[in-house]
């Protein structure tokens, strides 16, 4: 137990000016079985997006973070679905000086543990004047794993010419497995009688 695995698009290199309005969700697809195996399972700890300021600005941002479940309506195109687990709001910020910056919102401890695909996301819940670029992964943007919600509902955001993956990945720490109480026999039948 305590192993750390990175899953979704943990990797940044482009910039994507004006796209990050604030008063929005994005979202990124995320596969547990990339990280290595696992005898109890992946717990999802915290989400991470990473943002660029181009200036030195002032901007403090309340933000959550949430594991949401796969919306398989259409099997080709998983989406963002329900909210399996959330955190409470908090600010970060203000960023000084300029350049990249990871915001890590660390999740809930009652968060349960994910074997199959989900959703990790931040919602952020407040804007400022000293707006970000949004950042992307290097390699081509793979439909379905990058939405974003400006409150009309999730876009995808590669149909919009998005360069690579929305740069939003969750850290996931490995459980070990379930504690078994020895017993013996005579303990066992004593509960049947």
């Amino acid at each position: 137990p305590g192993d750390l695995c990175e899953a979704c698009n943990e990797g940044y290199y482009w910039t994507i000016e004006k796209w990050f309005t604030g008063n929005e969700v994005y979202a990124a697809y995320c596969e547990p079985c990339r990280c290595p195996s696992c005898q109890g399972g992946w717990k999802p700890r915290a989400v991470t997006m990473y943002l660029f300021w181009e200036d030195e600005n002032t901007c403090a941002l309340s933000v959550s973070a949430e594991i949401l479940s796969c919306d398989l309506t259409n099997p080709e195109c998983p989406k963002p679905g329900q909210v399996l687990c959330e955190s409470m709001p908090t600010t970060v910020g203000p960023f000084s000086p300029a350049g990249l910056w990871a915001v890590t919102v660390p999740l809930p401890e009652e968060v349960p543990i994910l074997s199959t695909p989900f959703f990790a996301s931040l919602q952020f819940h407040s804007t400022c004047d000293d707006l970000p670029a949004v950042v992307a992964t290097q390699d081509a943007c793979s439909p379905c794993m990058s939405w974003n919600d400006w409150g009309t509902g999730w876009q995808e955001m590669c149909s919009y010419g998005f360069p690579g993956n929305v740069s939003l990945y969750a850290t996931l720490e490995c459980q070990g497995p379930s504690p078994v109480e020895p017993t013996t026999w005579t303990t066992i039948k004593t509960m049947y009688k």
